[in-house]
């Protein structure tokens, strides 16, 4: 995984001035990153109605789901070619938005910054 210190090192398209009113972050807010980026043990019914516990998985990375619990500052959001950090009607490709999720980048007390989707994070008391 990418150690990104600076906004200029992220290769994907960000924005660091926006202020829509329906994200869930400005900049500067504070953000707690959710337990959900752990993996998580779940129920599995099988087709007799038989029931049992399945481990679970996790498609965010280790380097991440260490950071759980830790708050850290938004910095940035990814965004379109275009700036916009919402599709619009006019950004469909084949019938699907072209954006499925947004994502949040947040400044650790230690520097580094990191890249979360924006329901893996939380708002933090105090923003």
């Amino acid at each position: 995984m990418t150690t990104y210190k600076t906004l200029g090192h992220i290769r994907a398209n960000v924005t660091a001035r926006w202020n829509h009113k329906n994200c869930k972050f400005q900049p500067g807010d504070h953000a707690e990153v959710s337990a959900q980026v752990l993996p998580r043990e779940w129920v599995h019914q099988d087709e007799c109605g038989g029931r049992r516990i399945r481990a679970g998985h996790s498609y965010v990375s280790h380097k991440k789901q260490q950071r759980v619990a830790q708050v850290g500052r938004v910095v940035a959001v990814s965004c379109l070619k275009n700036g916009h950090i919402r599709s619009g009607d006019d950004h469909w490709t084949r019938g699907l938005p072209s954006r499925m999720y947004t994502r949040y980048y947040i400044r650790f007390k230690d520097g580094e910054i990191m890249g979360f989707d924006s329901h893996h994070l939380n708002r933090a008391f105090g923003s």
